[in-house]
């Protein structure tokens, strides 16, 4: 990629995520209360946690044991990604947990 490509897509990646944050103040506030609206922000979070999370899990290949024990450390990283978001309803904690968990996995399976 050349250097004006980073460019422009560093200037894109600012302006949709400045437009994101704006759109809010410019909308009326009675199409913010609107149930679907309402109901999006409240599951977004969890979406976009396992969307990260499920994308990142790098599949086996099927040769002789190879692969496996990361597949499996990434799962159950996973497993306890999804359970600690659940219950305490903390992405920061819930991905810093993953992290730490999936390194200790990784060491034990290696």
């Amino acid at each position: 990629m050349e250097q004006l490509e980073l460019v422009y897509m560093l200037i894109a990646l600012v302006l949709g995520t400045q437009l994101c944050r704006f759109i809010p103040l410019i909308l009326p506030k009675s199409l913010l209360a609107h149930p679907v609206l309402q109901k999006l922000n409240k599951m977004l979070p969890l979406v976009i946690m396992i969307l990260l999370v499920v994308t990142s899990i790098q599949l086996p290949d099927f040769g002789l044991n190879s692969g496996y024990s990361r597949f499996f450390a990434q799962l159950l990283a996973l497993v306890a990604v999804i359970i600690s978001y659940r219950w305490k309803k903390n992405i920061l904690l819930s991905v810093g947990l993953g992290i730490i968990l999936l390194n200790i996995l990784l060491e034990l399976f290696a």
